[in-house]
């Protein structure tokens, strides 16, 4: 069971990295952030990210307005050269926030931020069980 959710946090989430914290960025980021995506079988789903201080909450939403992935940790943000990155760590994964399991993966991206939306390049730090390396703009949902 633990590889089976290991592998639907793998499938869906993504990482960071450290050096010098931008906490002006922290203070941007928080908030709920959405973007929408279709799978290879053509089935579209939507990521919803929320960042409350150093805090991360992640669901993958199915076209059935149905929680399939859920996923919560910490997040460090930091400065690698002209690149700004975050971390995302002590992650713990399930189908819903009340079946939680800890995932033994940690995940860095590199990100840009630019008024109401959010770059993440992801899967470029390591291999993750098949994931291919993305980008993905996340659009900040209204309050």
């Amino acid at each position: 069971m633990k590889q089976v959710i290991r592998a639907l946090v793998l499938a869906a989430f993504f990482a960071c990295c450290t050096l010098s914290v931008r906490s002006d960025d922290l203070s941007k980021l928080e908030g709920k952030w959405s973007v929408k995506k279709t799978n290879n079988e053509g089935q579209t789903y939507t990521q919803v990210l929320e960042i409350q201080k150093a805090k991360f909450k992640f669901k993958l939403v199915g076209a059935d307005n149905q929680t399939h992935l859920y996923a919560e940790g910490d997040i460090k943000l930091s400065k690698l050269g002209p690149f700004s990155a975050i971390k995302f760590f002590n992650i713990k994964g399930g189908a819903s926030a009340d079946q939680l399991e800890p995932v033994d993966d940690d995940r860095e991206a590199i990100y840009m931020l630019e008024d109401n939306r959010w770059t993440l390049a992801t899967n470029f730090d390591k291999a993750h069980d098949g994931q291919r390396p993305a980008a993905d703009t996340y659009a900040r949902e209204n309050k």
